[in-house]
């Protein structure tokens, strides 16, 4: 009794207060797994799902109607989950209560093991992440199965999952109808989808990374969902203008099928070499967290420019308020993965807080008035 009241003091201040997260929380988990990222993971989600009466008291304490903006029609905070903190739809009605809107996922048709473990290692000094998943997934049955217990008709949290079929080899045939499959199952319970073809460990997605089935595959999409919204997460790119050119180009082309907007931007693809683990064993991985801040700024900024009606979500290492509002000169909507496993979601308190502080030094009173008086 009470170890159970001294573990839901502990959840409920971790919940609010990021250091206390990292100094505490965060240790006694990886003391719990063993060391294993993935196995923390998992832990996090099963503790959101086992709290959900201190979310459920707190969640207001999350809500600040001064940075409402609108994200699929809907009237909610910039702050949502980017895919892969929430892959099979585990925790969609907790999570619900932090965040103005989800990205769970990546959803694929089959259930998928993906690459052997260990796959992920942790930059603790740098607050980054290196994953070589290769798109692990207990597959749509599962996934469409969580989405119907999450009633979105009462929560209004938007749900914009990421989703991608998978090319067999060169069978691009294979990923549209994979693609088609799961829209067609996961329609009735969202209110958007986010196309994913840019996941830097599963090669055979490089053969969608071209213009002409960019807009192909907005058209797909937006035949399956129409009116909904249909964005597609971007990768980076250095800062080489032909590199930028044909980013660009496809961003164009799928605007061109009918997409919306974009999320800018995914995870970095290192060497071997360049991953802090001496026993990793594949020989590349997708680098998250401080590092993509730069990336990001450079394709939110140039995006916003060349597509200034574009939907804009933002991601890639927005772990303060400053690179919050960094992002919201460009973006409309800001979303997150790494910057939470090391800080917790107390980072979204500190992040409204540092934001309604620039707006006022702004002379804003709301978010909504700032992003409307941007000129691009």
């Amino acid at each position: 009794m009470v170890f159970k009241w001294i573990e839901k003091k502990a959840f409920k201040k971790g919940l609010e207060n990021p250091s206390f997260f990292r100094g505490v929380v965060r240790r006694i988990a990886y003391s719990m797994a063993k060391g294993d990222p993935e196995r923390v993971h998992e832990l996090a989600l099963d503790a959101l799902n086992e709290h959900t009466d201190i979310i459920e008291e707190v969640s207001k304490d999350f809500d600040f109607k001064d940075l409402h903006v609108t994200v699929a029609d809907l009237d909610v905070m910039p702050f949502g989950t980017a895919p892969g903190l929430d892959k099979n739809g585990d925790a969609l009605r907790p999570l619900s209560k932090l965040f103005g809107y989800l990205k769970p996922g990546t959803i694929i048709v089959p259930e998928r093991e993906g690459n052997s473990r260990p796959r992920v290692a942790i930059d603790e000094k740098l607050d980054e992440i290196y994953n070589a998943q290769g798109f692990p997934s207990k597959g749509l049955e599962y996934f469409t199965e969580r989405l119907g217990e999450y009633d979105n008709k009462t929560i209004r949290c938007p749900l914009i999952p990421s989703v991608c079929g998978l090319p067999l080899e060169e069978n691009l045939n294979n990923a549209y109808k994979e693609l088609e499959i799961i829209l067609r199952r996961i329609y009735p319970y969202v209110d958007g989808v986010e196309w994913n073809p840019f996941s830097p460990n599963t090669k055979a997605l490089s053969a969608l990374r071209t213009p002409s089935e960019f807009k192909r595959s907005a058209k797909l999409i937006k035949d399956l969902i129409g009116p909904k919204m249909a964005v597609v997460k971007m990768g980076p790119y250095d800062d080489y203008e032909e590199q930028k050119t044909n980013w660009l180009k496809l961003v164009e082309s799928f605007l061109d099928g009918g997409g919306d907007g974009i999320t800018a931007v995914n995870t970095y693809m290192v060497p071997k070499e360049k991953i802090p683990s001496e026993t990793w064993g594949y020989q590349s991985a997708g680098r998250s967290g401080t590092f993509l801040q730069e990336y990001r700024q450079r394709a939110l900024k140039d995006a916003r420019m060349n597509f200034p009606n574009a939907f804009i979500f933002a991601t890639g290492g927005i772990d303060s308020a400053e690179q919050a509002w960094s992002a919201l000169q460009y973006a409309d909507a800001l979303e997150g993965y790494t910057p939470y496993t090391f800080k917790g979601f107390g980072l979204i308190l500190e992040m409204a807080d540092g934001l309604r502080t620039k707006l006022k030094e702004n002379g804003y009173k709301t978010l909504r008035e700032f992003l409307a008086s941007r000129e691009f």
